[in-house]
C-alpha cells in the first residue's frame, strides 16, 4: 500500500483512529484490572523483621530531642571557663575534606 505523505487517505485515517482507540480501551481495562478497585478486605501487608526493626528505629530516634543539651552545656562552660581548647590541624583537615567533597 502506498502512502502519501502529503495528505493521508480516508483508509488511512479511519486505521489510525481504529488503533488509537483499540490501544486506549486495552489501557482502561489494564488500569481497571490492576487497579485498587478490586481489593479485598481478605488482602493483608505485613512487615518483614527488618521492617520491624526499622520502624522500630525510626520511632525512637522520632523521640530524640533535636540538639543534646548536655553537650552543649558542657561545652559552653568550658568555653565560658577558658577550658575548651581547639585543634587547628583536625580543623583545618576537616575543611580540606569538606572543599574536596564539593
Amino acid at each position: 500500500m502506498a502512502i502519501n505523505v502529503n495528505a493521508p487517505t480516508t483508509n488511512q485515517l479511519s486505521a489510525n483512529k481504529t488503533a488509537k482507540n483499540t490501544g486506549s480501551e486495552q489501557t482502561l481495562e489494564a488500569k481497571s484490572s490492576n487497579g485498587m478497585n478490586n481489593a479485598s478486605s481478605d488482602d493483608v501487608v505485613e512487615l518483614s523483621d527488618r521492617g520491624r526493626e526499622m520502624e522500630a528505629l525510626e520511632s525512637s530516634i522520632q523521640s530524640l530531642p533535636d540538639v543534646d543539651q548536655d553537650k552543649v552545656n558542657s561545652i559552653r562552660s568550658a568555653i565560658t571557663n577558658g577550658e575548651y581548647e581547639i585543634d587547628y590541624d583536625k580543623l583545618a583537615s576537616a575543611f580540606r575534606r569538606f572543599e574536596s567533597e564539593l
